[in-house]
């Protein structure tokens, strides 16, 4: 006799951010929730994102690719299967910005907002060219080693760039990025001015993204703290 299989059944709905599409999810089970503490427990960003990715795929019930799902909804998606899984309060650990000493702050995953100011998807270059930007994903992040390095450099810069310019728009024609050269990738961005680069970069600085501000007095020296945490690195680190 087979035994049963229990919580397998959505019971919840969520909007996706970037397309409005309402899609059904359930909380994530201990099968689910076994990959996600081995994946934190390795401190392997890679690991961890594919273990976020995977958790998504299994509780959404409707069809949706995950390797497409930008970063803000990734973070936005797996914020509310996380507080319907586990509870809507975590703990995460904040330094204090006098002492630097960790401290355990709780938070209300309820309260966690998407920050959605967001820029022109359109980027005027010159009168005759233009730049269709699009927002990148996690699994865009897990196949480009200089980003998933975690340091913030000119490089790194220049690899979000690439990431985030879906095409290049002349009068004649719309030149897709993904299926040009990386030389003459290269060759384009580096041959913008600093003003047409400045455009481009506001668009990457204004990604939405999950946020919340916390304060909290410090173990050590009391100091009254306050921080605004961002993204799933803060919220799950």
């Amino acid at each position: 006799m087979a035994l049963p299989r229990l919580n397998e059944s959505p019971q919840y709905e969520l909007i996706i951010p970037s397309t409005k599409q309402t899609v059904k999810y359930r909380p994530f089970l201990v099968k689910e929730q076994k990959v996600l503490l081995i994946a934190y427990e390795s401190q392997d960003q890679r690991q961890i994102i594919n273990a976020i990715l995977n958790c998504i795929s299994g509780c959404v019930s409707d069809n949706i690719d995950v390797s497409k799902l930008s970063t803000f909804d990734t973070e936005y998606i797996f914020t509310q299967i996380r507080s319907k899984s586990v509870g809507e309060k975590t703990t995460v650990i904040a330094k204090c910005g006098v002492c630097e000493t960790p401290n355990d702050v709780t938070i209300n995953l309820e309260n966690v907002k998407l920050k959605e100011e967001t820029a022109e998807e359109i980027i005027s270059i010159t009168e005759s060219i233009s730049v269709k930007m699009r927002y990148p994903t996690y699994y865009d992040f897990t196949t480009n080693e200089k980003i998933m390095a975690g340091e913030i450099s000119t490089e790194s810069l220049f690899e979000m760039v690439t990431l985030c310019i879906e095409s290049v728009m002349t009068e004649e024609e719309n030149i897709v990025i993904k299926d040009e050269p990386r030389e003459e990738i290269e060759r384009f961005i580096n041959s913008l001015s600093t003003e047409q680069f400045s455009k481009i970069r506001e668009f990457i600085e204004n990604i939405p993204k999950i946020h919340i501000t916390i304060e909290f007095n410090c173990n050590e020296c009391n100091e009254l703290n306050k921080h605004t945490l961002e993204g799933l690195q803060d919220f799950f680190s």
